[in-house]
């Protein structure tokens, strides 16, 4: 069952929350395994919240003890973003008489931790599929892309490749990042 408030998304025991100010000192115990993103999580994600850059979420699982606690399994921050398209690559993604625009606006994965016990278990990949169903469903201003800034790693890239993304140029693959893209429009109702 899914439940909405602005927010705050319910599918059954799983709970996708934006965090509040409050809330951003406890992630001290957050461990993704990564130290960059841990980081992240840890010290910088308030001030991108503060400057107005990125807002972050906690997908969480309600404890089964039924006493209201969450335990939080991914922190994800979502900016946002849009995709330049060149002119020959336009009617590509655009029909012909929308085809002046120079570029789609997207939503971006701008920091996506798991939590190392909860890693290897599709956790991921519900939060992307979770990601994906509300800008298509909740769109809430206009979004045509979900767009990451993947780590250039066998792991990153195959895990983003496998939820559907694409990348979006060949120049960045030296790059420490690939820039990826994953069209809504593909499971648009």
């Amino acid at each position: 069952m899914l439940s909405k408030r602005r927010n705050v998304i319910k599918i059954g025991s799983w709970e996708l929350r934006k965090l509040e100010e409050k809330e951003y000192g406890k992630l001290s115990s957050f461990d993704c395994s990564d130290t960059d993103l841990n980081e992240f999580f840890r010290n910088d994600a308030l001030d991108h919240k503060r400057e107005l850059l990125a807002e972050t979420y906690s997908l969480s699982l309600m404890q089964a003890a039924g006493n209201g606690k969450r335990v939080p399994v991914v922190l994800v921050s979502f900016r946002n973003d849009s995709i330049q398209i060149p002119d020959e690559d336009r009617k590509k993604f655009l029909p012909e008489k929308k085809s002046h625009y120079k570029s789609l606006p997207a939503v971006k994965i701008a920091r996506l931790g798991v939590h190392s016990s909860f890693q290897r278990l599709s956790v991921g990949t519900f939060l992307i599929t979770l990601t994906k169903y509300l800008f298509v469903n909740n769109n809430r201003t206009g979004c045509r892309f979900v767009t990451v800034d993947a780590y250039n790693n066998e792991h990153t890239l195959s895990f983003y490749q496998k939820n559907g993304f694409s990348f979006l140029y060949e120049k960045d693959r030296s790059r420490n990042t690939r820039i990826m893209y994953y069209d809504l429009k593909r499971i648009q109702q």
